[in-house]
This record gives structure tokens, C-alpha cells and sequence, in this order.
């Protein structure tokens, strides 16, 4: 028994700043194994800091709606979701793990529920607040957050190397030759550049480098339990889906197909969505981030949705493309199936070894041959806003619905088993054909995506179960 102890009454109680997902009482040892594979692999010691104040804090109009805001990075390694946290690996260090928290505050947890936090009156040796936090994230040297700058001069002051990390994005260049890509502009850049400045104090000179490749090197491979969740948000999503294609001549508008699909997906997870849901009927489709959502729904049009339900800290990242008449007319049906086949055939190249920029590569270039055997060489006239490529095929997903790098440097990395990534092509424009003896002509934006595990010899589609296939889509939504 892990040291949670099952005890599911602690874990509810701070389920807004400790999410657990599925693995329950269990989670407090995972966390303590992440933090020790990273204990094993670095050579000097790591700060990892969470955001500064909630997501929003910083205007005082901005309401934020988010249940889970904070640092991937932090929340995979102590699993506290709330603003204020640092935690630090020390190789070798008398504690080898401790985590800075902020002072207990009655007057915010009145406001916000329970929060954890350093105790400001009694004796912190038996302050029950405390042993919840130790008890929690399994790490037993807990200290407040006002204690860290003089600590941290101390750390570096007695360090032996000339370096220690923090975690912040940056990346060895992969053209340039000696530089680096970095990301200036988020939380984590600022406090590694409020680490130089207090390092200073202790030593000249002193480097603070970036954990970030590590880190993800040891955290994109997915664990067992984050496979389950992953299924358990695919599971919701889908459900949420067909409920929705069921009622699908009920809605009006955007809004109203939008608000039934999200009502679907909340109210069987308690970790809300991935994302804010796009659905794009007709013209709509073709703007790749639309968010408008409030526009009617005309009868004959396509309407695409990206959508998806998080449990846990994992996502559902999926898109399917429907009609609203129940049935595809020959040209969408015709669209569809070409992005459908490509659908399968980067599947089918989804595997270990191969990298993400060369599957971008082949399942653009199958469309466009696809496009030209079925469409245009049968008098097809397309008017698109790119040319062959409109967006990636494939992203990495995780503790973030976008994992990895932000510079997306990874997509020249090798597959690995393990690796979740996205398998989304699409087809966007204005596109007229006649068929049949009949002339189609209309705005069509058509996406598809599934959710794929890399595997040792291949991937698994861990959306396999969320309908895709045309005659299935017009079964569900039964309107003839």
C-alpha cells in the first residue's frame, strides 16, 4: 500500500490541488518513482517552480475557469495543483527532495477551499496541515516558500560544480549550430532569471541550465496509469460524441450543439475538458482555430468538431466531421473519404524509428495525389488558402494537450514506444465538382483525428472506438 494508505477521504478533500485521476491512492508512489528516475539521471541539482498565481490573477476583470493550471513539469513530479510551488532534486543532497509551499492562508482557503501551505502558528513538527502535504506527495522535507532565496544561496555557495538547473525552454538549436531556441515569455524563463540573480549573491558566474530535454526525455513516454486515464477521457469524449450525433436535429446553432457536447463530457469527469471545444459548421470549418461557436447550423453543411474531456491530468484530443442533413452528399462523401484514407495511412506510419516531420511530409503529399486521382481529374475545382500543407499531422500529447517542446524541435526525433501523438489531416476550401449529373459547390472544412500510442512495432489507436466511418456517423444520427 502506497503511502496514502487509501486513504480516500484525504485525497477528495484536496482534489482540487491534488488530482489523482485513476490511480488513487497509488499516485503518491508514482510520483515518488518519476522523482527519483530524475534524481538518477541528472548531474546537478533541478529547481522545478509552478505558476506564480492563478491563471487570470493578473487582470482583475479575468474570472478563470480552469480546474488543472499548473506547470506540467511541477504536477508531474508532486502532483499540487496550485499556485506558489517550487520543488527541488538534489543528487546526493542531505534531502534529496524538498518542496517549498506558501504560508497557510485561512483567509484564501474561506474564499477557495483547501489549500496546502507552511503552517504560521504552533509547531510545524506536529502541524497536521504538514503531515498531509508529506503524506500526499511522499516528500517528507517541506518548508515555506519565504525561506527559499537564502536557501538557494546557500545551495549554490556549496555546490561543487559550477552549474545547477532549472527547468525553462530552452533547446540546442538544430540548425544553428551552438545556439539555443529558448521561450522568453512564460513563467519558468522568469524564475530562472530570478535564480542568476540570487545565485550571484553566492558565486560569480554561476550557470543555471536547462532541464528541459531531460525532463521530457523521462516524462513523454507514458506510464500504465496514464494510459488508463487516457482511455477514460477517449471513453468520455466519445460517449459525449454519440449522444450528441443522436440529437443532432435538435440544435440550432453552434452554441447549442457545442453546449450538449461539453454538458456530455463534464458531467462524466470532475477534470473537465482538454480545450474549449471548436465547432465550425459550413465556411466556419475553414478558419483551423475557430472559436466563435455561435453561428446557425445550416441544413446540408458540414460541421467539424475538435473536442475532448482531460481525467486526470491526461487529454482526449479528437475531431470528427459530421452532416447536418444525417447523410454526406456525394462531394463531402467524396472529401471525406480521402482524408479518411489518409487518416489510416498515417496510422499505418505511426512506429518507432520514423519522426513526425516525415509522416507530415507523406500524408500531405498521399492528399494531394488522392485529390488529384479522385477529384480533380474528374473535373474538381478547388479554392484553398494554402498550398498542400495547412497544418502538422501529428503533435505529442501528455500532461500537456501539446507536449514536448514548444519550438516543436521534436518533430525530427525518432518515434519512441511509449510516445502519445495526435493523427489529425484535414481538407479546407471551396471546393465544385459535378457528380452524378449534378453540380456541388460549397465551403468545406474536413478533420479528422484520433489519439495514437506508439508501440514497439507499431501504435495503437486509443480512439478506435469513437466513430469515424461515414455509415456509421449517419447510423448514429439517423435522420433519414
Amino acid at each position: 500500500m502506497s503511502a496514502v494508505g487509501g486513504n480516500t477521504s484525504l485525497l477528495q478533500r484536496y482534489s482540487q490541488v491534488f488530482p489523482v485521476g485513476s490511480a488513487g491512492s497509488r499516485f503518491t508512489a508514482i510520483l515518488k518513482r518519476r522523482r527519483q528516475r530524475h534524481i538518477e539521471a541528472l548531474d546537478g541539482f533541478a529547481i522545478f517552480a509552478g505558476v506564480s498565481h492563478e491563471p487570470g490573477a493578473e487582470n482583475i476583470w479575468h474570472m478563470n475557469g480552469l480546474k488543472i493550471f499548473q506547470e506540467p513539469a511541477l504536477i508531474h513530479l508532486c502532483g499540487i495543483n496550485q499556485p506558489g510551488i517550487v520543488l527541488a532534486l538534489i543528487p546526493g543532497g542531505k534531502s534529496q527532495e524538498i518542496l517549498f509551499v506558501p504560508e497557510k492562508n485561512p483567509d484564501k482557503e474561506f474564499w477557495d477551499g483547501v489549500r496546502f501551505g507552511y503552517p504560521t502558528n504552533g509547531n510545524p513538527k506536529t502541524s497536521k496541515d504538514l503531515k498531509e502535504v508529506r503524506k500526499l506527495t511522499g516528500i517528507q522535507d517541506v518548508r515555506p516558500m519565504g525561506q527559499f532565496d537564502a536557501w538557494f544561496v546557500d545551495l549554490v555557495r556549496r555546490n561543487k560544480k559550477s552549474w545547477g538547473y532549472s527547468f525553462y525552454h530552452q533547446y540546442p538549436d538544430p540548425v544553428k549550430k551552438g545556439g539555443f531556441r529558448v521561450t522568453t515569455t512564460d513563467h519558468n524563463f522568469a524564475f530562472e532569471q530570478r535564480l542568476e540573480k540570487i545565485a550571484i549573491r553566492a558565486r560569480r558566474n554561476f550557470e543555471i541550465r536547462s532541464s528541459a530535454s531531460l525532463h521530457f526525455k523521462l516524462r513523454l513516454p507514458l506510464e500504465p496509469e496514464q494510459i488508463k486515464d487516457v482511455a477514460k477521457a477517449t471513453a468520455i469524449t466519445g460517449s459525449a460524441f454519440i449522444e450528441t450525433l443522436r440529437s443532432l436535429s435538435k440544435f440550432r446553432n453552434e452554441n447549442e450543439l457545442s453546449a450538449h457536447l461539453e454538458h456530455g463530457m463534464r458531467r462524466r469527469s470532475p477534470y473537465g475538458l482538454s480545450f474549449p471545444s471548436i465547432v465550425a459548421g459550413g465556411r466556419n470549418a475553414t478558419v483551423l482555430h475557430y472559436l466563435k461557436n455561435d453561428e446557425p447550423l445550416k441544413h446540408g453543411s458540414l460541421v467539424l468538431i475538435d473536442f475532448g474531456a482531460r481525467y486526470g491530468t491526461m487529454h482526449a484530443d479528437i475531431s470528427r466531421t459530421i452532416p447536418l442533413s444525417g447523410k454526406f452528399n456525394p462531394l463531402q462523401r467524396l472529401l471525406y473519404g480521402i482524408v479518411l484514407d489518409a487518416l489510416r495511412f498515417n496510422q499505418h506510419n505511426a512506429k518507432p524509428g520514423n519522426t513526425i516531420r516525415k509522416m507530415n511530409e507523406d500524408v500531405w503529399a498521399f492528399i494531394e495525389n488522392e485529390l488529384q486521382t479522385r477529384f480533380y481529374s474528374k473535373g474538381g475545382k478547388a479554392e484553398r488558402a494554402y498550398s498542400g500543407k495547412p497544418h502538422g499531422v501529428s503533435h505529442l500529447m501528455g500532461e500537456q494537450e501539446h507536449d514536448g517542446d514548444p519550438h516543436r524541435i521534436y518533430h525530427d526525433e525518432p518515434l519512441k514506444p511509449g510516445w502519445q501523438i495526435s493523427n489529425e489531416p484535414g481538407l479546407y476550401g471551396h471546393f465544385s465538382i459535378r457528380l452524378g449529373g449534378r453540380r456541388y459547390a460549397e465551403w468545406i472544412g474536413i478533420r479528422i483525428e484520433d489519439n495514437l500510442l506508439v508501440t514497439p512495432k507499431g501504435c495503437r489507436n486509443l480512439s478506435e472506438s469513437i466513430p469515424r466511418e461515414p455509415e456509421d456517423i449517419e447510423r448514429l444520427i439517423g435522420l433519414d
